[in-house]
């Protein structure tokens, strides 16, 4: 394929070795994982080298890409440590003629094109989280529910209802919670609010009914899913898969009935901040 202009590059840090992500990546960009030549429609496989990279083009009246993706393994801080895997999302594209530089505003020039591509590693990292951690509700090494009811009137998604409960900036219990995660439980973590992130869990997916963070570390896994029902209950779920354990289960038994004393309050707080007309 011809030179193209470079575009842009896009990166997420996986908890999984690079075959497992290599899996993952498959698993959501291929129709069948097993055959990689089943890329998604207006791209054709342009080069697939197992566990490393990823390469696919296409055009059509209006532009000429390509998608790349590059899997580097990440250096670890200790020989016990986790695998980790980076991501990166690499485009070129040219979009030749009026027609075409009309097109480039509409994708490249809204931020549509950054969203969809942040959009597809996510659900690389979610995909190969699940894969690796295996919580499911009944394959979960720890499971636990609480649920909270909706006020009347409270109309907020699963994300806003959970950000509320935790607030934007970390008090004095935020703050506690936060170096527990990262210096008792061994979580990776991303910064304590932001856009992507919250209580510095990765947001995986945030529909307005349910919201879904993940988290990983050489000592445990996490998911944390927040689901509001029919309008009436919000049912927030904790699962966690143990990669070493003996070593989780002592710390969790430490830190679980924490955890248990204080997601109930959190929901409910979340519950009475609600913005009720």
């Amino acid at each position: 394929m011809e030179r193209l202009p470079y575009i842009d590059e896009h990166a997420i840090t996986v908890d999984a070795n690079r075959a497992e992500t290599w899996s993952a990546l498959l698993r959501v960009m291929c129709r069948d994982p097993h055959d990689p030549s089943t890329v998604p429609i207006g791209f054709v496989l342009d080069e697939a080298r197992p566990s490393e990279r990823f390469a696919l083009k296409g055009r059509h009246p209006f532009a000429v890409y390509r998608w790349v993706f590059e899997l580097d393994p990440e250096l670890e801080t200790a020989p016990d440590d986790t695998a980790t895997t980076r991501v990166r999302a690499l485009t070129w594209a040219d979009f030749p003629g009026i027609h075409g530089k009309i097109y480039r505003a509409l994708v490249i020039g809204t931020g549509g094109h950054g969203v969809a591509v942040r959009w597809t590693l996510k659900r690389i990292a979610a995909t190969a989280l699940a894969e690796r951690a295996q919580t499911g509700e009944t394959e979960a090494d720890y499971v636990d529910v609480f649920e909270v009811p909706i006020l009347h009137g409270d109309l907020r998604t699963g994300e806003q209802a959970l950000r509320d409960a935790l607030g934007d900036k970390p008090g004095a219990l935020g703050s506690l919670v936060y170096w527990i995660h990262r210096h008792i439980l061994r979580f990776r973590l991303g910064p304590y609010s932001s856009p992507e992130y919250v209580i510095g869990w990765q947001i995986m997916r945030s529909d307005p009914d349910e919201i879904v963070l993940a988290v990983g570390g050489p000592l445990m896994c996490g998911q944390l899913t927040l689901r509001r029902q029919n309008g009436r209950r919000a049912i927030l779920t904790t699962r966690l898969h143990y990669c070493h354990k003996i070593a989780a289960r002592t710390v969790w038994a430490m830190v679980g009935p924490l955890h248990r004393a204080l997601a109930p309050r959190l929901m409910e707080r979340g519950a009475r901040r609600a913005a009720v007309p």
